[in-house]
């Protein structure tokens, strides 16, 4: 049996809803299911990643690679040339693009490389904009939790008298 994890998510989700929510009587317990409920809920979206949004996070690592590598060659620079995925999906793009990055970050840092102080701050600059700006498209597509009902104490009988 080979189950997804999204699958699996789902599944845990129902059978707490399903089997254990009917049979909680305590508002304490139910606001802690309803906390792990809500949690499992977001992990399962989490984990079935939007093509739209790896296309998104691709274009600005592509953007920020040119950009960088058009900075340097106005100041007389030549970077390692991108590697283009010929054929690939979308994950091996990103990740083609991802290391693409870090071959410029590299070079940028090389201690043997010799720059002008305003083109290396710039030229990190571009690259901090790009990750930034693919890190903002990730962050979007993970769903804030609310712990406040899971951390909530547990109310005692002397808080009933």
């Amino acid at each position: 049996m080979n189950f997804s994890l999204a699958a699996l998510f789902q599944g845990a989700r129902r059978a707490l809803t399903e089997g254990v929510l009917p049979d909680t009587t305590s508002d304490h317990a139910r606001a802690q299911l309803a906390g792990v409920l809500d949690i499992l809920g977001k992990l399962e979206g989490m984990v079935v990643w939007s093509p739209q949004a790896q296309a998104q996070q691709l274009v600005a690592l592509k953007h920020g690679c040119g950009a960088f590598a058009a900075r340097a060659a106005e100041a007389s620079e030549a970077v390692p040339a991108f590697t283009a995925v010929e054929g690939a999906g979308i994950d091996d793009e990103l990740r083609a693009a991802e290391a693409q990055v870090m071959q410029l970050t590299n070079w940028l840092f090389d201690s043997s490389r010799v720059l002008d102080a305003n083109v290396r701050e710039e030229l990190d600059a571009i690259l901090r904009d790009a990750m930034r700006e693919q890190l903002r498209v990730e962050r979007k597509m993970i769903p804030l939790t609310d712990f406040a009902s899971m951390t909530a104490t547990k109310p005692t009988d002397a808080d009933a008298r």
